[in-house]
């Protein structure tokens, strides 16, 4: 028998509470309460993964209410990224990410997911020094487009330049995402996207 799927409560904290809580209306975070985020109390040490999706559904309709899903959700993954990278495990492996690369902080993704919940699994296959494809038994949400976006967002966060994160093959639980970026410009090369936010390809919302 399979273990239920958990999503901790470092997880939760970090979108809903750091990278949200300016931008959640109190019609939003009574709808939280309803589905089981009580956001004026301490935090479960768990939740399910079916809340955690039900948490992510009422954020997408609040936060980017008219915005399409895929572009909405890919901004969630962004900001949890932002926030998971300000907590004390985050900061902590954001150094680490910094001085490895994105290429090894690739390879050591399973880490990262496995601090946050009790079932992520990761496969990879490198293509070349820029580029991989990233397989993920569970999205973690209704469209692959979160995991794409918190995985362009710690790639931009590492060093990589112009992220390209696409998600295939995606059977409503697990995908395949094909990653590629370039190595950052020289300090005298970087334009307006000096931040080394993600390229073209990034869904807007």
């Amino acid at each position: 028998m399979n273990p239920e799927k958990l999503v901790f409560a470092q997880t939760v904290d970090a979108l809903f509470v750091r990278a949200l809580e300016n931008r959640l209306t109190p019609a939003c975070v009574e709808h939280l309460k309803r589905a089981g985020l009580d956001l004026d109390a301490k935090l479960e040490r768990t939740y399910t993964l079916e809340q955690w999706r039900e948490f992510l559904r009422i954020a997408a309709g609040h936060v980017y209410g008219g915005v399409p899903a895929e572009a909405a959700y890919y901004s969630l993954g962004e900001r949890f990224m932002d926030a998971y990278f300000g907590t004390f495990f985050g900061r902590a492996l954001l150094g680490v990410g910094k001085l490895a690369g994105p290429r090894r902080m690739l390879l050591r993704a399973d880490l990262g997911f496995r601090a946050g919940n009790n079932f992520s699994e990761i496969k990879i296959v490198e293509r070349s020094a820029t580029s991989l494809e990233l397989w993920m038994n569970d999205v973690l949400a209704d469209q692959p487009t979160f995991a794409a976006g918190l995985l362009a967002r710690a790639v931009a966060l590492c060093g990589g330049w112009r992220v390209v994160a696409l998600p295939e093959e995606f059977d409503g639980t697990a995908a395949t995402f094909h990653l590629r970026w370039s190595e950052a410009p020289s300090e005298g090369a970087l334009s307006a996207t000096e931040d080394g936010s993600a390229g073209d390809a990034r869904p807007q919302a």
